[in-house]
């Protein structure tokens, strides 16, 4: 346990994402005895007929207060690129900064990472920690649009007051030569082992059909359409499969499906889209290939730790992010990013082998137990926040 009360303040985009990627993360460090406070767009939606995507946000803000951590409303806007509105954004940080003193924060994501970082120099915080969970778009673009975002990133991750966490060894490399310093790499947000666990009764033989699942975000960059057409050419095979999608449409994203896309698929028998899943334990457990084509500029996807903790064979992309979870031929196959027949491909020799799938699955768990558990990456994560504090005691 720490001596003194230390303040730490996670700063993310989604109070969504923070339940399901961090929250158990800052449930841990306030057991090591800091103060945790999380600051978040984290308004009650209360119109009369919210929707599932409020719903959602509703549960998550409640979620967070029950577990005891103190709240704070920072007004991003993931889909706006309004310079007045992140002049605001950045604005109310900085004041909720000079307002909590904190001892150390912790910005998830790009947005957070650019006006967090920049709000922490304007009002003096001394420890800030920048994780970034994939490159994603800011990096992947070629547009000369992002390009000021990418010199402005360089700049705020080279300072000595900022440490910098990635999740893969790609993103490592790319931050260390961007910035010249020493990077964290600690493998994504964890599974809970535990829960996550493998079920001796195989999703296929209670349907006779082969259950496939995705869950994500619901971009076209997680290779949702790729994964439709795949289904398409295997059904037009005559193979016996259900594929299931998992997940919303992210209306502050431009990449984002239109819930009517997704509605007319399943209403014509394409695919059987679930929507928003609370629990994916039992979704898990009563699937046969987990899939992810994404070709998005991940850190480590968590839905596959997930998937393959639950012992379940992978099919994913050759991408960062995604390769380090799934080794090829061991745990799964890799495919190449927007290749929905080489997705096809990759699906029908695991439809057809039923040992091979049982192979697979029982590798990935064990990396997922030697690696990528919720108590390894906990430990790894609250050992750099003491760190951080040693070193500049």
């Amino acid at each position: 346990m720490l001596q003194n009360l230390t303040k730490l303040v996670y700063v993310v985009a989604d109070a969504r994402y923070f339940c399901t990627h961090r929250l158990p993360l800052a449930i841990e460090a306030k057991n090591h005895g800091f103060d945790v406070h999380v600051m978040c767009p984290s308004k009650h939606h209360s119109e009369c007929r919210l929707s599932s995507s409020n719903d959602q946000h509703n549960e998550s803000i409640n979620a967070i207060l029950k577990a005891g951590i103190t709240l704070h409303h920072a007004p991003f806007n993931r889909r706006s690129l309004n310079p007045f509105n992140a002049l605001y954004t950045i604005y109310r940080i900085t004041c909720l900064y000079s307002h909590i003193k904190p001892d150390i924060v912790h910005h998830v994501a790009i947005k957070p990472v650019l006006f967090g970082t920049i709000a922490a120099y304007f009002s003096g915080v001394s420890h800030v920690i920048n994780a970034v969970a994939g490159l994603g778009h800011v990096f992947a673009s070629q547009s000369w649009l992002v390009r000021p975002l990418r010199l402005m990133m360089r700049f705020l991750l080279r300072s000595r007051r900022v440490t910098i966490i990635v999740q893969n060894p790609e993103d490592q490399t790319e931050l260390e030569t961007l910035t010249g310093k020493p990077v964290h790499l600690i493998l994504g947000a964890g599974v809970d082992t535990a829960l996550f666990t493998p079920t001796t009764q195989k999703a296929s033989s209670e349907t006779k059909e082969i259950i496939i699942t995705h869950a994500s975000r619901l971009l076209w960059s997680k290779g949702v359409g790729e994964l439709v057409k795949a289904t398409q050419i295997l059904r037009d095979q005559r193979y016996a499969i259900k594929t299931q999608i998992v997940g919303m449409p992210d209306d502050q994203n431009p990449n984002t499906i239109p819930a009517s896309a997704l509605q007319a698929w399943h209403n014509d028998g394409t695919i059987v889209w679930l929507g928003y899943q609370r629990d994916m334990v039992p979704i898990y457990q009563h699937t046969d290939i987990a899939v992810l084509a994404s070709y998005y500029r991940e850190g480590i996807p968590k839905t596959l730790i997930e998937a393959a903790s639950v012992g379940l064979p992978i099919v994913t992309t050759d991408m960062p992010g995604c390769r380090i979870i799934v080794n090829h031929q061991e745990n799964g196959i890799l495919i190449p990013p927007r290749d929905a027949d080489a997705l096809a491909d990759a699906l029908r020799q695991l439809i057809t082998d039923n040992d091979l799938r049982d192979r697979y699955g029982q590798k990935g768990r064990d990396r997922v137990m030697a690696e990528f558990s919720s108590a390894i990456i906990y430990k790894k994560t609250i050992a750099v926040y003491k760190g951080i504090l040693k070193k500049n005691a």
